[in-house]
């Protein structure tokens, strides 16, 4: 049966114990008009929370210039949380894979933009990751000009266990246990897979044969 209540004027259910709850048990509810919420916390327990909107705003009534950070966390642990903001004083976005419920602790890192970022160092300067930010040294560069890469140091290279497969219109270079060439570095290119031969041991092999 269907009940219909016209009120003319403001209608307000009052409960005057803080501790009571209001409860409406209904398998929908319909809100025509808009729901305005006034209070400390909202909770929206439900299993999917769909948002027509395209955009959602935050922070909304800050209405002065904003000192802080406003952005959206979600829980990882008990203890820590994951989180995206928009740092105002830093003026960019970041994201934190562990910080406290205020968004406050642990490490922020700024997000790229336009798929670059703040980079680290002088053009040409190969970027790396310098402990969870961008670094780079004058001593390995690349250039796009000359297509080369220049490297002021050395490669350390890993014993492979076995040959790598054959790449195509190019030459491998890897690294193994030290053979009769007596380097360990070794190079695969078709159906060549030879080790480097050292100054020593090619004497030695220029006397033998």
């Amino acid at each position: 049966m269907k009940n219909y209540k016209r009120v003319d004027g403001d209608y307000t259910i009052e409960i005057i114990d803080a501790e009571n709850v209001l409860t409406l048990d209904s398998t929908t509810v319909a809100v025509t008009g808009n729901l305005e919420v006034s209070g400390n916390v909202t909770y929206i327990n439900t299993e999917q929370l769909q948002v027509n909107d395209p955009f959602m705003l935050l922070n909304r009534s800050n209405t002065e210039s904003y000192s802080s950070n406003a952005g959206i966390l979600t829980h990882r642990t008990s203890t820590t949380y994951a989180g995206l903001r928009y740092n105002n004083d830093a003026g960019q976005w970041e994201i934190s894979s562990s910080t406290d419920e205020d968004g406050t602790s642990g490490t922020w890192q700024a997000i790229a933009g336009g798929g670059a970022g703040t980079v680290s160092g002088a053009n040409t300067q190969v970027q790396f990751n310098d402990d969870g930010a961008f670094g780079a040294e004058a001593a390995f560069t690349y250039d796009k000009d000359t297509n080369q890469i220049a490297l002021d140091g050395s490669i350390a290279l890993t014993d492979q266990g076995s040959a790598p497969s054959n790449v195509g219109s190019a030459t491998v270079l890897y690294a193994n246990t030290a053979g009769s060439g007596g380097t360990g570095v070794y190079v695969v290119d078709g159906a060549t897979n030879e080790e480097l031969v050292s100054k020593s041991k090619a004497i030695v092999f220029g006397i033998i044969f």
